[in-house]
């Protein structure tokens, strides 16, 4: 079970779809160098990610191919995950090693007869494999569609699709026919309004088992003038899926019905302010249905479920912008609240003797059943003092409420959070920079039932970070970080109760990145990294604590750029890392367990082409146990991204 023999392959895939797009991709216009790829959406790439750490091995291919090839669009949509866990001691170990993929494959077709019609033709397949024995290990699906797409009207299209699907699960193989419908509505002006939609329905008979997917959306949007504007979106969705249960004497049909609407409201009040408003509504059921094959596999107490919830989220948002440079704030006041509902489906011409069953596992489900509601308010605050000095405030506070109708279920409670940032950036010379942030939150808990409220606390965190930024020249640049943190959870009833204990946590850490440039070519990095950090008993009251056990981490690289172009950067370097815990006796700190590690680092980035590149890290590592042992370890990460 190799990880190493699938680069080449996946490699040569990747170089001969960039050739064969390449050749037939229209002009594009011209493209910044060295922009970052994952910042660009682009149609047409493909990447290679390959991950090895330790003895696991991970590899995420993908490719998207968006073309045109003699007046013929096609669409390709490819996807590889391949999880690999070998044993210790590698493939020479007799313990069995492990692996997980799923790939995903799609294809697209569409060659137009004429300015409203054309021929689609698609296949898509889905396989997954898993020899680590856990639920269904084996499925694939592979679903063949063909179709004529059909324009009445400029900014509408209609795609009547039927094929055939084959599925497996596990030993079960089961195929039959696929209809499907397709419609699009561009962006079209009636009176002022904006409309576009889109639709998808689709349902596949695979025999015995149906599986659906449907969905619809319309958006309609209206501009009043040059300050207002407000915009509706209608959604629906429905997604049907059936699995063998029961050792394949029973289907478990899962039905999820979705509908959606969402209004957004927004004027400008002024050049400088905006308000804007937003009302959501979401209204969804869950089936779960179970179906026998036969019937003396259908139990007559083996009752059917349905899940519904509704949820409603709404804010008002108010916005100030005081011009190039000057004051901004924002402020914005939020309602939610969400309702679950949990029963059992009553069965048809149901006995006496059942309906005692029946009634008793409805009250069951009803257990399970909430309601929530939560008030937020959040804002920010930004105060340029001058030039040099900005001033920075941001916060947050919000109120939940979780109530429970029944009497059995224990989750009833308030929450309390409340988050506020301070910060300070200053500008002392044009090579020295500072800034200071100051962080607080709060959290209180409360069950309001007796039997949880051994559970209620409240949680206090704070933290200090300073940072300064120094470049005395072009080729030297320092960033120094420091960071003060303490962490207070505080149960309200610990006196009452020998399972909780009040805790705090301290933890001071210092972090330095320096890079010099000893040429347009050469250049060196150092970085430094220290944190200590404890945890111990606390007594809220005296405000006194016993520390239990506390840890100190150094971190310590250096590496050597050589940058022979502009498009390429090749680095090699070492890193050593240690750490060491120590607990406490008696108030006293003794040594516990030390480990460290030390080994060469590499790195190689290279852009292929203006938004194409290759990245490369390596790093192996020699470990000393805290018995005294060593092992040595080897990890790299890789990753291949071509702009096709």
């Amino acid at each position: 079970m190799s990880a190493f023999p699938r680069l080449p392959m996946l490699t040569l895939i990747a170089a001969a779809l960039s050739a064969t797009a390449a050749a037939q991709e229209s002009q594009r216009e011209p493209e910044l160098q060295g922009a970052a790829p994952d910042s660009l959406r682009h149609a047409n790439t493909a990447s290679i990610l390959f991950d090895r750490n330790l003895n696991t091995f991970n590899w995420i291919g993908r490719l998207s191919l968006d073309t045109t090839l003699a007046r013929m669009h096609v669409s390709v949509a490819a996807q590889l995950l391949d999880n690999i866990i070998q044993p210790e001691g590698g493939s020479s170990s007799t313990a069995p090693g492990s692996e997980s993929t799923q790939g995903s494959f799609a294809l697209g077709l569409r060659q137009p007869l004429s300015d409203a019609i054309g021929v689609d033709a698609r296949w898509s397949s889905l396989v997954f494999a898993d020899d680590r024995g856990i639920g269904l290990s084996n499925a694939a699906s592979h679903t063949l569609l063909l179709g004529m797409s059909y324009s009445p009207a400029a900014p509408l299209s209609l795609t009547p699709l039927g094929g055939y699907r084959w599925e497996r699960q596990g030993d079960t193989q089961d195929r039959g026919p696929a209809l499907g419908l397709e419609a699009d509505l561009r962006p079209i002006d009636l009176d002022g309004y904006l409309f576009a939609g889109s639709g998808r329905f689709r349902r596949d008979a695979v025999t015995p088992r149906v599986l659906e997917n449907h969905n619809a959306e319309l958006s309609i949007y209206k501009p009043f003038g040059a300050l207002s504007h407000d915009s509706l979106d209608i959604g629906f969705l429905q997604t049907r899926r059936e699995f063998y249960s029961q050792g394949d004497s029973a289907i478990e049909s899962r039905t999820d019905r979705l509908f959606s609407l969402a209004n957004m409201l927004a004027y400008n009040v002024s050049d400088n302010m905006a308000a804007s408003v937003f009302v959501s509504i979401g209204d969804r059921v869950l089936d779960k249905d179970l179906r026998a094959l036969f019937d003396a596999a259908r139990s007559a107490t083996a009752f059917d479920t349905q899940i519904g919830e509704f949820r409603l989220d709404t804010w008002f948002q108010l916005a100030y912008q005081g011009g190039a440079g000057g004051p901004a704030a924002v402020l914005k006041l939020g309602y939610s609240e969400r309702s679950e509902s949990h029963l059992a489906k009553a069965p048809a011409n149901m006995a006496p003797n059942i309906a005692v069953l029946f009634d008793e596992r409805n009250r069951e489900e009803q257990t399970s059943d909430n309601y929530a509601r939560r008030v937020s308010l959040t804002g920010g605050l930004t105060l340029p003092f001058s030039p040099s000095t900005q001033l920075f405030l941001s916060g947050s506070s919000g109120i939940l409420r979780y109530d429970t109708p029944s009497d059995l279920n224990l989750e009833d409670r308030d929450e309390l959070l409340v988050v506020l940032t301070l910060g300070l950036r200053h500008r002392f010379t044009r090579t020295l920079e500072a800034l200071v942030t100051l962080d607080g939150t709060l959290s209180h808990l409360v069950y309001l039932l007796a039997e949880r409220s051994a559970n209620n606390n409240i949680n206090r965190v704070l933290r200090l970070a300073p940072r300064t930024i120094w470049q005395p020249a072009s080729w030297l640049s320092t960033t120094n970080g420091f960071e003060v943190l303490a962490n207070y959870t505080v149960y309200d009833f610990e006196a009452q109760t020998a399972l909780v204990r009040s805790f705090s946590y301290r933890q001071f850490s210092w972090v330095d990145s320096t890079q010099v440039e000893f040429s347009p070519r050469v250049g060196l990095d150092f970085f430094t990294y220290l944190k200590l950090y404890e945890r111990g008993l606390l007594k809220w009251d005296d405000f006194r604590e016993r520390t239990e056990n506390s840890y100190v981490d150094r971190t310590v690289a250096l590496q050597v750029r050589f940058t022979p172009g502009e498009t390429a950067e090749f680095a090699l370097g070492i890193r050593y890392f240690s750490q060491s815990r120590y607990i406490f006796n008696d108030g006293v700190r003794t040594p516990d367990t030390f480990t460290s590690s030390v080994g060469p680092t590499t790195a190689i980035r290279w852009l292929i082409g203006p938004h194409s590149r290759l990245q490369f890290e390596g790093w192996y590592e020699r470990r000393r146990q805290s018995d005294g042992s060593r092992k040595s370890l080897a990890s790299m990460t890789m990753h291949l991204y071509v702009h096709l």
